[in-house]
């Protein structure tokens, strides 16, 4: 049987390890001599962005997720295949990452990169779905607040994709981050629209 605990602790792992290894693209080329080190890490810019852009994702997700956790009352097969679906595309965050970062000019790089996050998106959406079909989901104003910041990280990862095919590389970021300061006002308003429902006593 497996539990929670368990897919929770091998969760933590595959984060752990994934977000260390990120960190292994990050070079001075050898032979680089004290006087060039400054030109040498100013080169290497686009590699500390997509490191930086997907750590930060990753942390998003890995508190997504057990947000999620704490939500379900267990686990079954239904929630545990979308959950070793959604381990496999995070660790594959490090090649991604590195296609980015030394292949920032090319648009097939960023339809890559958002490619993966888009799967780690839809199948952490899928699991929470699944979770809610089959009554393993402890359902109230929390659950939905998840629920909508997982499509609006689908939304976001998607128009990267989308916008990696149509515009030119410098403007490929302009959707998912409309999106994302979208998201944080539907967010605000949520919340707002919750506090004002729980200061309003019952009739």
């Amino acid at each position: 049987m497996f539990t929670k605990n368990r897919i929770e602790a091998l969760s933590d792992g595959v984060f752990a390890i994934t977000m260390t290894l990120l960190v292994l693209d990050l070079k001075i080329p050898e032979g680089t001599s004290p006087l060039q080190l400054g030109a040498a890490i100013r080169h290497g810019g686009h590699a500390w962005f997509s490191f930086l852009v997907t750590f930060v994702i990753a942390c998003i997700f890995w508190t997504l997720q057990h947000r999620l956790f704490d939500l379900m009352t267990h686990m079954s097969r239904e929630t545990l295949i979308p959950s070793f679906v959604f381990l496999f595309f995070v660790s594959i965050l490090p090649f991604s990452t590195h296609i980015l970062g030394n292949f920032v000019a090319t648009p097939l790089a960023f339809i890559i990169y958002f490619l993966n996050q888009l799967a780690i998106a839809v199948a952490l959406t899928a699991k929470l779905e699944l979770a809610r079909r089959h009554g393993h989901l402890r359902l109230g104003p929390e659950a939905t607040l998840i629920r909508m910041r997982l499509y609006i990280m689908c939304a976001a990862m998607a128009s990267g994709v989308i916008a990696a095919h149509f515009l030119p590389t410098q403007y490929i970021g302009i959707g998912p981050v409309l999106i994302g300061l979208i998201s944080r006002k539907i967010r605000s308003t949520h919340a707002a629209r919750l506090k004002s429902n729980a200061g309003t006593p019952a009739a």
